[in-house]
């Protein structure tokens, strides 16, 4: 329990870059939205699906270095507990985040599931990789 604790814990603050809000900001310089939005549907569902490893691997090497698939599997399926099966993305927005000095882009997908909907932000790096993700039911 102590273990899961320090992960989940630690996954939270791998993904607190993704919490910065709905509020449109500017993407990095040279990121293109469509872009991001695409490689975010593609996270999105590989989570959605459970394909919790192929995650894993696209986690840029930092952050992979920190978790495990068993550790994102944990984070989806507790935030995901009560939302149902997941049916569709109802719509989507890009924004930027500014931490540590670090650029980021954000997907953000509004979707729905079959009891609840959910909140899904997807954040990458000025090149692309993966950095964090969050999901949060409304």
């Amino acid at each position: 329990m102590k273990k899961f604790k320090k992960i989940t814990i630690s996954l939270f603050l791998m993904l607190a870059l993704t919490l910065t809000g709905c509020r449109s900001k500017p993407l990095p310089e040279g990121m293109d939205a469509d872009a991001l939005v695409t490689s975010g549907r593609e996270v999105l569902l590989l989570l959605v699906e459970g394909e919790y490893e192929a995650v894993h691997e696209m986690l840029r090497e930092d952050q992979r270095a920190l978790f495990t698939a068993e550790d994102i599997r944990d984070v989806v399926t507790k935030q995901l507990d009560g939302a149902g099966e997941y049916k569709q993305i109802e719509d989507h927005m890009t924004t930027g985040s500014t931490i540590n000095n670090e650029r980021y882009g954000i997907a953000v997908f509004y979707c729905d599931f079959s009891e609840e909907d959910v909140l899904i932000r997807v954040s990458f790096d000025p090149q692309m990789q993966l950095v964090g993700f969050a999901l949060e039911q409304d």
